[in-house]
């Protein structure tokens, strides 16, 4: 538990700060309208269990009116908090070749599929998945990490989004981390899954008129709100129609999320070849992406979704890297990794252009 306090490489926080700093600073007045996701926070369990509640149920225990501007609050420190656990996993790696680290830091905040579309989508329950898959990827022991594997169906009750989401993404971290063993811990983890889904299904329906509803959250928040009937009452049929309507007729998205994707896999194979790691991982590194390729189907969010599998590859890439740390800890620089890691400087340049693929734009 004290290696969670300890920092090897002071300089890796402070790219992390300059690059926060630009966004909250920089591009603070300039993302979406939050009103959108900020019916999400302010959902919770007064009618009754409904999906998508927990949240907004936690909140209502905090001596605080969620207004818009605790929300955006919220939502930044809740994007600081990621930075900071991703830098700290980084730091722990502690490669002995800091330009690694430097360009895993780098892409964290340069890739619009990254932080970067986080921001300009400021709000979205998805960096809540994403914050608990890193709590695998921290120095706890192995019993805790179990522990937290078991109980991680819960952020089903946030977003039911995260059974193709995220749940895929903890078992590859998970698995990685067990020394890629199966044991009784992932049945437990199954049987946790099931019931989640079951409850969400089952007992995530408004037990009110959904005008009643909407009122509440109106008189609940702090002004004008933007409330979707869609999220609770919306048939299955109706949700998958609109979803493949949406996202398959823009096809400048797909364009733009497919070479993020492609980059992405790319630099996977880079970091697999200097690094020698065993070719056995590059297998299980894409299982995500089926189960996230879903939610176009399930989601009105084109490059959304690409965003969610490119934040896929990029955790089971450090939870990878994490693993075999004492193994890669002492590469060097030899022949023609000089010319890939060359490359990767090329990859962030081209990148720094692009902001705002994240989200979709009507």
């Amino acid at each position: 538990m004290k290696n969670i306090f300890k920092i090897n490489n002071p300089e890796y926080f402070l790219i992390l700060f300059f690059g926060l700093s630009y966004y909250i600073f920089i591009l603070y007045d300039n993302h979406i309208s939050l009103k959108f996701n900020y019916q999400y926070f302010l959902y919770d369990y007064s009618f009754g269990f409904i999906k998508r509640g927990l949240l907004g149920q936690i909140l209502n225990i905090l001596p605080i009116s969620i207004t818009e501007q605790v929300f955006v609050g919220i939502a930044t420190l809740l994007i600081i908090i990621l930075g900071i656990l991703f830098v700290k996993i980084i730091d722990e790696i502690n490669f002995k070749n800091k330009f690694l680290s430097y360009f895993l830091i780098c892409l964290l905040l340069i890739s619009p599929s990254l932080l970067k579309n986080l921001w300009y989508d400021l709000g979205r329950l998805d960096i809540l998945g994403i914050l608990y898959c890193l709590l695998f990827l921290l120095p706890f022991s192995q019993k805790i990490i179990h522990i937290l594997f078991i109980l991680s169906p819960i952020v089903l009750f946030i977003h039911e989004g995260f059974l193709l989401l995220w749940l895929p993404t903890y078992f590859i971290c998970w698995f990685i981390i067990n020394d890629m063993k199966i044991n009784k811990v992932f049945l437990f983890f199954c049987i946790t899954s099931i019931a989640s889904i079951f409850f969400n299904i089952y007992f995530g329906k408004l037990e009110v008129d959904f005008e009643i509803f909407k009122n509440y959250l109106i008189n609940k928040s702090s002004g004008e709100v933007y409330i979707e009937n869609t999220v609770i009452t919306d048939s299955l049929y109706s949700q998958i129609y609109n979803s493949m309507v949406l996202n398959f007729t823009h096809v400048k998205f797909w364009f733009l999320g497919f070479i993020n994707l492609f980059t992405f896999i790319y630099i996977i194979k880079i970091f697999f070849k200097i690094l020698n790691i065993n070719k056995l991982y590059y297998k299980f590194i894409f299982i995500p992406i089926p189960f996230t390729f879903i939610m176009f189907f399930l989601g009105s969010d084109a490059l959304r979704w690409f965003s969610n599998i490119c934040f896929s590859l990029y955790i089971i890439l450090i939870a990878i890297l994490a693993k075999n740390k004492n193994e890669i800890r002492e590469y060097k620089f030899e022949g023609e990794d000089f010319n890939y890691l060359c490359f990767m400087i090329f990859i962030l340049l081209i990148m720094l252009p692009f902001t705002k693929l994240g989200v979709l734009w009507w």
